[in-house]
């Protein structure tokens, strides 16, 4: 496929990776340090902990769309999705 642009694009998706994957990591930091820092209780750390992965879990999807997306940019695919 030929490329279509001189690779603009990725800068912004770069950005955003950052500030959502670090909101994540530092929202579920201080979750944490703030939860065990004081009494805890059975029920409480199992909700806590589930709400913790899946706060990881979307900065980790955040940053494999960021990887992906990196790829279809390396490929020459940076114009693909407005065919649609």
């Amino acid at each position: 496929m030929r490329k279509t642009t001189d690779g603009k694009g990725f800068g912004g998706a770069v950005v955003v990776t950052i500030l959502v994957a670090g909101f994540m990591f530092l929202l579920t930091g201080a979750m944490l340090s703030e939860y065990f820092g004081s009494f805890t209780e059975p029920f409480t750390t199992g909700l806590i902990l589930c709400v913790a992965l899946m706060y990881l879990a979307v900065a980790a999807g955040v940053i494999i769309a960021l990887f992906q997306r990196w790829k279809e940019i390396q490929k020459g695919e940076e114009d693909e999705a407005k065919k649609y």
